[in-house]
């Protein structure tokens, strides 16, 4: 498949948006909720302030359907990997040449101009209430990411290093994840769907959608987000060790209470007990990934999302 899902240059006083999908290769639903976003933009000719860009992300997996070929695309974006990459030039990895093409078009958009970037890194998880966002608590209060309504992990990037947000991040970029649902599920397309739109809008890149209700897509928003919390900080992280044969305990959802003590997954050095109380998060239900699974606990959304 073609790296390029779709790009609209619009007038140039709005913003670069900028939608990365399937960096995971088995999320693939952002490229869908995004296909079905640019279409209707371009079918409804809606007028577009600014740039809106799709990639695909890791298209060697995608092919495959799998989360990656070689190696996790979403922990490699150090400096160092980057650097060992690029002067490696063979790509004797997948994820090598993925990484390198993908990073190169995204660094000649956003060095056209000084006008606001934003990127938005679309996701799905493998367990159920998988919708949040994960981004710096220092730019949570931002009117894009507030317009999402979804619950916002703060602190993940102190406990998952090398991902491609951590990467633009320093670069100034407002750089954020958009997790929106379980892997598969109609609902994660809606969702997706839902937030793309409200992103436009939010960040004026289109001042209305095809909808007839203004508030329509952000109604579809805000009904995912009963019971969850507001804001969410991690606590603890079971990275998963080679050959220990991981396996997370069937039936925890994203946000799920829990207590110390609590039986939550199996190893063949015996079973993994939670440390302490909060909420399960992120609990790994496929066969790849390093990260077994997370504990947050809700912080004072008020504080995370004040514009003070």
């Amino acid at each position: 498949m073609d790296r390029v899902l779709g790009f609209i240059q619009g007038t140039d006083n709005g913003p670069l948006i900028a939608c990365v999908a399937a960096l995971h290769g088995n999320e693939q639903v952002g490229i869908k909720a995004f296909k079905r976003v640019f279409d209707k933009i371009q079918t409804h000719k809606i007028q577009v302030q600014g740039s809106l860009l799709g990639l695909a992300g890791n298209v060697k997996a995608i092919s495959t359907n799998t989360r990656f070929i070689d190696y996790d695309l979403n922990r490699s974006w150090t400096d160092m990997h980057l650097q060992h990459a690029q002067i490696q030039g063979d790509f004797k990895r997948a994820e090598d040449e993925e990484m390198i093409d993908l990073k190169n078009r995204l660094d000649t958009y956003f060095s056209k101009g000084t006008r606001p970037k934003v990127l938005i890194d679309l996701h799905a998880t493998s367990s159920a209430n998988g919708n949040f966002i994960v981004i710096p608590e220092n730019d949570a209060a931002n009117p894009i990411v507030k317009s999402l309504q979804q619950p916002i992990v703060v602190n993940l990037d102190q406990y998952v290093n090398g991902t491609m947000l951590q990467h633009y991040h320093t670069q100034g970029v407002l750089a954020f994840a958009f997790e929106g649902g379980m892997i598969g599920t109609p609902e994660a397309l809606i969702l997706h769907e839902a937030g793309l739109w409200e992103i436009l809008k939010a960040s004026g890149v289109i001042q209305a959608h095809d909808q007839p209700a203004p508030d329509h897509y952000s109604e579809i928003l805000r009904k995912f987000t009963i019971g969850l919390p507001n804001a969410v900080k991690v606590v603890f992280r079971h990275p998963i060790n080679l050959h220990e044969d991981f396996k997370m305990k069937e039936g925890f959802v994203n946000f799920q209470q829990i207590n110390r003590g609590d039986h939550l997954a199996d190893t063949i050095y015996g079973p993994l007990f939670s440390p302490t109380d909060g909420m399960i998060f992120m609990p790994l239900y496929q066969k790849e990934g390093n990260d077994g699974f997370f504990i947050v606990r809700e912080v004072n959304s008020n504080q995370v999302l004040s514009n003070n």
